[in-house]
């Protein structure tokens, strides 16, 4: 009986680049990892700053326009970085011109972890509630510019029902994080049109649209409130903590690099043994 020959010079080729691929994803997300763990301590610097009152005239950031090359090219105004320092705002609400945005889940920190707002079904399954986010257009004291608040979330029975949510008048003080809107993507689905006050994901033209703040480049700002104050919704509102949070978190990272690191000592492993069978 013939003796079994190892692997040919294609195949040795083949399955080392597997293993040389497996180890460069690991290598790469063992850089992020280290990245993120950077960027977190960051944002917990910036997020625990007293807040500082915006600017006169602060508008979006212009990569919030990407897809409108010509507006781009006429906006003259510096983009700045305000990053997670909490902002603070005075002015007042435009209810009339308010939108919502969804069905989404509720933001993290919004909703206790037990109860009837908890989102856990009869069986004991977590499930996540489907709601709104509501943005309304705030007008500064003084003239100072329109910014555009993400209120917080609102659950869909309020929406189904038209059960009314909390509306403040007159003047009133907001504090919060800057936020970016989103960039269409192949797969982003149209807004329906039977809904008017409905977008089904932030639409940077659509919201400055529906809310009658065309031209005006209105930074949105997302409300928030601190980890020990009551969340007394809707809307509910997220705790200032967990709008820094990334979705991708550090723990993420290093689990996938302890995977594709695993997969390419198991695949060094087993290349070897069919290089060396039947030696």
């Amino acid at each position: 009986m013939a003796a079994t020959t190892g692997l040919s010079k294609g195949g040795t080729l083949f399955f080392s680049s597997l293993c040389a691929s497996t180890f460069g994803l690991g290598c790469w997300q063992a850089t992020r990892y280290f990245e993120k763990i950077e960027q977190v301590e960051q944002r917990e610097k910036e997020l625990a700053q007293e807040p500082v009152e915006l600017e006169a005239g602060a508008t979006c950031s212009k990569g919030e326009y990407a897809s409108d090359k010509d507006q781009i090219q006429n906006d003259g105004a510096d983009e700045v970085d305000r990053g997670h320092r909490p902002i603070l705002v005075n002015g007042k609400f435009r209810h009339e011109n308010e939108i919502l945005v969804g069905p989404r889940g509720p933001p993290l920190g919004a909703l206790s972890s037990v109860g009837p707002n908890s989102g856990r079904s009869g069986g004991g399954m977590a499930s996540s509630p489907q709601g709104f986010y509501c943005l309304t257009p705030l007008e500064r004291d003084n003239g100072k510019g329109t910014v555009i608040v993400n209120r917080g979330w609102i659950p869909r029975s309020y929406i189904k029902e038209n059960v009314a949510w909390s509306r403040p008048t007159g003047n009133v003080s907001i504090v919060g994080v800057t936020s970016k809107t989103e960039q269409p993507r192949f797969m982003s689905p149209p807004h329906n049109a039977k809904e008017p006050r409905q977008l089904l994901w932030f639409d940077r033209k659509e919201i400055e649209h529906r809310t009658n703040t065309n031209g005006q480049k209105p930074l949105l700002l997302t409300e928030t409130i601190g980890k020990s104050e009551n969340n007394e919704g809707p809307p509910f509102k997220p705790t200032k903590e967990s709008v820094g949070e990334f979705k991708v978190t550090p723990t993420t990272h290093a689990g996938y690099a302890v995977t594709w690191f695993g997969l390419s000592t198991a695949g060094i492993v087993m290349t070897r043994k069919l290089i060396t069978r039947g030696r």
